[in-house]
């Protein structure tokens, strides 16, 4: 690799196009400085971060730039509007993503055909960012099906390597993410209404002598009907299905399915 007081050529072509600010050159020097300090410091050991090779034409050049986060993807996706940049984009994410999904491959993660699949498959217009997100774009398309990922999941807790490990959790994670961590509308506060019903009541019976099954039982339809009043009167026009809600005090025998 040529001295980095000298500008790569592929970063000087970048910056002449207006891919790459003047601050994004400076950052990008800078980078490669400190991995070749790196490299002098730990000759045994190797360099832990992507570099840059030292005929790296302009493609793989920008694809270093996405990969080490020194060039913003929608900073540079904003900055290509005539075709021919577009198309230099477009392979520059390809190349990213390749290596996200040929880490899956080296972690024996995927076979070579779904390798392959992926390749033929690869986003042009956005960034996959680390191989969790190439394994999850894999099983958006189809190119992983669900009972492949649960058999790769059993095989990598078993058998697989940290690093894969890490990976298939961090994508099972996304993919059981829980319906309801999605923004609600009228849903929260009328379960919040519930849940004040619920707690008063709750207060009130518990100031009392304890009650027979059966009064506790009259008191169940009336919690009922005042927490799905609350729910009818925080519904907005036109809101979706109706919430089922049953409000079931301590002690109390829940109600037939």
């Amino acid at each position: 690799m040529p001295s980095p007081s000298h500008i790569h050529p592929s970063l000087a072509q970048a910056r002449q196009l207006g891919l790459i600010t003047d601050d994004e050159l400076d950052d990008a020097i800078a980078e490669l400085e400190i991995i070749e300090l790196q490299r002098k410091h730990n000759e045994e050991e190797g360099i832990d971060v992507p570099e840059l090779a030292a005929g790296a034409g302009l493609v793989d050049t920008l694809a270093w730039l996405l990969l080490t986060d020194l060039l913003p993807q929608d900073d540079f996706l904003q900055r290509v509007r005539d075709l021919p940049r577009q198309q230099l984009a477009a392979d520059a994410l390809r190349q990213v993503n390749r290596q996200a999904i040929d880490t899956l491959y080296d972690e024996d993660l995927i076979d070579q055909w779904q390798r392959d699949a992926a390749h033929a498959r690869l986003p042009a217009d956005r960034l996959l960012a680390s191989p969790v997100a190439a394994l999850r774009d894999m099983l958006r398309q189809g190119t992983l099906s669900a009972p492949q990922f649960e058999a790769l999941r059993l095989r990598t807790r078993q058998r697989g390597s940290e690093l894969g490990r890490i990976i298939v959790d961090g994508a099972a994670q996304r993919a059981h993410r829980p319906a309801y961590a999605r923004p609600v509308t009228w849903v929260m506060p009328a379960l919040l209404l519930v849940v004040v019903l619920a707690v008063a009541g709750r207060a009130i019976v518990s100031r009392q002598a304890p009650a027979t099954i059966a009064e506790q039982g009259v008191e169940r339809p009336e919690l009922q009907q005042n927490a799905a009043h609350a729910v009818e009167s925080a519904r907005l026009p036109g809101a979706g299905p109706d919430l089922s809600i049953t409000v079931v005090q301590d002690g109390a025998t829940p109600p037939a399915p």
